[in-house]
């Protein structure tokens, strides 16, 4: 499995659906608002404290699937806790997030082991870091706005591997078709070049059979569509070119086989 997929496995994306303590706790002692501005991630932290420990906490907010699963699984996992557990707990998460890939994760941390693959993924640091910032700001009753601008995400060089989020781009662009052509796009040989950058931020060089191909402003905007909706890719830009012509013999083996090209 890739470390893109473990990134975002199942449990991942089933707290972004369905998130748990999703709403307005009422009759909050403290509440606590963090905004991630490199992902725009957004939310707000209600918490019940009686004496050191958190006997109620809830959050409201909008981000991406790492930031909302975060704060669904740290609420959940924090209720109960005291102000000097949840601090060691930040500690070791944050340790986690931002340490060497295939590390060991603490046991302490429970489903939380679920974000260690972040630490591949530098830019995603402060998107799964951001509900514990807030906790943080929260338990403090620090009256600001909490940004994780000045979150570090670790203390070495790390290195991206595009070719894990560049393998997930290509599975989906051969989804694409031409309608009056019965191979998708990529074995057709119209994608000349996937570049991914360690921000997630893709471009996609692409082709048509001719300037004159019906399907000349669909295209393009599906394989757009297709890039964006991969977990991990931040934006996409489509780029149409036509040099070098489109020609047969860029079609892959399988293709010229189904379209009887000799």
């Amino acid at each position: 499995m890739s470390e893109l997929s473990e990134l975002y496995q199942e449990v991942i994306l089933d707290h972004n659906r369905k998130p748990q303590n999703f709403f307005k706790l009422e009759g909050a002692t403290r509440t606590a608002e963090g905004y991630n501005p490199l992902c725009g991630d957004h939310l707000t932290l209600f918490l019940k404290l009686r004496g050191e420990k958190i006997e109620e906490v809830s959050f409201q907010g909008s981000g991406c699937a790492i930031s909302k699963a975060s704060a669904s699984l740290m609420t959940s996992f924090v209720k109960g806790k005291t102000k000097a557990e949840i601090e060691t707990l930040f500690e070791k998460f944050h340790t986690m997030v931002t340490g060497k890939p295939h590390s060991a994760v603490p046991p302490e941390l429970g489903k939380l082991a679920v974000f260690s693959g972040v630490c591949e993924f530098p830019s995603r640091v402060k998107c799964a870091s951001l509900a514990w910032h807030t906790l943080r700001s929260a338990l403090e009753g620090k009256d600001e706005v909490v940004s994780t601008e000045e979150d570090e995400v670790a203390s070495e060089p790390q290195t991206f591997d595009p070719e894990p989020l560049r393998n997930q781009i290509v599975e989906a662009l051969k989804t694409c078709f031409d309608p009056e052509i019965p191979v998708n796009i990529y074995e057709l040989g119209l994608i000349y070049n996937i570049d991914v950058q360690p921000d997630g931020a893709v471009t996609i060089q692409m082709t048509l059979t001719s300037p004159s191909c019906p399907a000349a402003a669909s295209l393009p905007a599906d394989v757009e569509a297709k890039a964006k909706a991969i977990p991990g890719v931040s934006s996409v830009k489509v780029e149409l070119v036509w040099e070098p012509t489109w020609t047969p013999e860029k079609m892959s083996e399988a293709a010229k086989l189904i379209l009887n090209v000799m």
